[in-house]
């Protein structure tokens, strides 16, 4: 992993990577670290932006658990199941080549002697067996792994992604999740994308198409070490941003999570102290924007959405 993250990226993958077809900015939320808070600084940046009288869409893309949904107190609804696609294997064409054994990468085809292939381990739907089999002996099988959601109130909709419990296909949810937010960008001023923890193809695949990304921290040895690993990701994506410090007055040195910001050339928009009314908001699953607009933090949460709807709403 290490490694990867000290690769540098072709400019057509960067390119790639950034291309969106729609004007709509897209503001990415993330933090190395689970547990950090970024799902709580997504969710009250886009209730701020929507009483500002935005159109905003939260998308929450932490597929293997996720809770925007209960931090607003909203039900998920319309939902649409994930399918990915499952090799189906018609022995009467199939001539026992091993082909798409070789290809498949995941090691998940067995093939005995002069018989048909079988499926016995995990596939995540590349569908590379059927590019190679010359055959045609294998068709498009389709296996559930997901669903998304859309929820509406107000000026927030918000999209959720939800892995099925026990499956590895959370990328291919996230992307599917993606998809259906995009395709309804025309509808929105503002898309806030809050991904899954840690620094891996789901948190890739979330940050796609973003103009800028919110980097959320603690001045804790944990969140130092991971608040690294999430900026050594950013920088090979080109992701620009500012981090968020939250917790701001734990007992902690502050001076290593400084010094990984200044090497990443990132600077901090915002900084919010433990607050128990913040607290109080996040288990009656109330936005501290709405339920105690006079506290310090809800009054952090409202100045940076008015510094994003500045910068990228205008």
């Amino acid at each position: 992993m290490r490694a990867g993250l000290t690769e540098k990226l072709r400019p057509e993958v960067i390119a790639y990577y950034h291309e969106k077809f729609f004007p709509t900015p897209v503001i990415g939320v993330t933090g190395g670290k689970g547990g950090v808070g970024k799902t709580t600084v997504a969710v009250n940046i886009a209730c701020a932006l929507a009483e500002m009288g935005h159109k905003v869409a939260l998308v929450d893309a932490d597929v293997d658990a996720p809770d925007a949904g209960i931090l607003l107190g909203m039900a998920l609804e319309n939902a649409v199941d994930v399918f990915i696609t499952m090799p189906l294997i018609d022995e009467s064409k199939c001539n026992s080549c091993g082909a798409c054994v070789k290809v498949c990468r995941l090691n998940a085809l067995f093939l005995l002697k002069d018989k048909a292939p079988l499926l016995l381990g995990t596939c995540n739907g590349c569908e590379a067996c059927l590019l190679v089999c010359e055959t045609n002996a294998i068709d498009r099988g389709q296996k559930a792994v997901g669903t998304t959601y859309k929820k509406t109130r107000g000026n927030l909709t918000l999209y959720t992604g939800e892995l099925i419990p026990s499956l590895e296909e959370s990328a291919n949810v996230v992307e599917k999740l993606k998809g259906r937010v995009f395709q309804d960008a025309a509808d929105f001023d503002i898309i806030l994308v809050d991904t899954s923890p840690g620094a891996h193809c789901n948190v890739i695949k979330a940050l796609q198409g973003s103009d800028s990304v919110i980097t959320v921290t603690e001045p804790t040895p944990l969140g130092a070490h991971d608040f690294a690993l999430i900026l050594k990701l950013l920088d090979i994506f080109e992701l620009k941003g500012a981090a968020f410090l939250n917790r701001a007055d734990l007992p902690s040195p502050r001076s290593e999570i400084e010094r990984i910001a200044r090497e990443h050339n990132i600077s901090f928009a915002a900084k919010v102290d433990r607050d128990d009314l913040l607290i109080k908001s996040y288990v009656s699953g109330n936005p501290i924007v709405t339920m105690f607009p006079e506290a310090a933090s809800a009054i952090t949460f409202v100045r940076l959405a008015h510094e994003i709807a500045r910068e990228h709403l205008t």
